[in-house]
């Protein structure tokens, strides 16, 4: 059950100036030594904090295993629209999904249970997403380019991925 872990990383998230770096120390707050990377990524509307979590399996391939890596990317335009939109919005659904199963597989590990494989978990941070005009909402916007996170996500190590897509109708 992931309702503790959906709450907390929510409540993290939820911050006009949350940032990269403090989903890394929620999530380190979680398992001190856990594999986080956290960057700027810059696109022609701004830019967004990239956040990549590694978590091994038992058999996985980052021990040399032959477990298969899946790769779960949580994918939006941003988590937040201001200063059109104030608070969370449904765009950032896909990280929220992305960091609550990082948060449940890192606290599981502390409790001695691991999957087989390897888990690749990515998403972006960015609480103020570029919008275009829209009634009743205007539409979300992102500040980088599909193609670029894509190049940051997607790789040869995965054998399978699934998305987590809230971009709705992200222009």
């Amino acid at each position: 059950m992931l309702i503790k872990q959906v709450i907390e990383a929510f409540d993290v998230l939820d911050s006009s100036t949350v940032t990269g770096r403090d989903v890394e120390n929620y999530l380190r707050g979680i398992k001190a030594d856990a594999n986080i990377e956290v960057y700027e990524l810059k696109g022609p509307k701004g830019s967004t904090d990239m956040v990549k979590v590694r978590i091994p399996g038992t058999r996985g391939k980052a021990s040399g295993g032959d477990a298969p890596t899946i790769g779960l990317l949580g994918r939006l335009g941003g988590i937040g629209a201001r200063p059109e939109m104030i608070g969370f919005v449904s765009d950032g659904d896909g990280a929220l999904a992305a960091i609550a199963l990082a948060a449940k597989l890192l606290d599981m590990q502390t409790k001695g249970d691991f999957l087989e494989g390897d888990v690749f978990i990515s998403t972006q941070i960015c609480p103020h997403a570029p919008t275009a005009p829209h009634k009743p909402v205007p539409f979300m916007g992102s500040p980088v380019e599909m193609s670029q996170v894509n190049k940051e996500e997607v790789s040869p190590e995965l054998d399978a991925i699934l998305s987590v897509d809230t971009t709705k109708a992200t222009v």
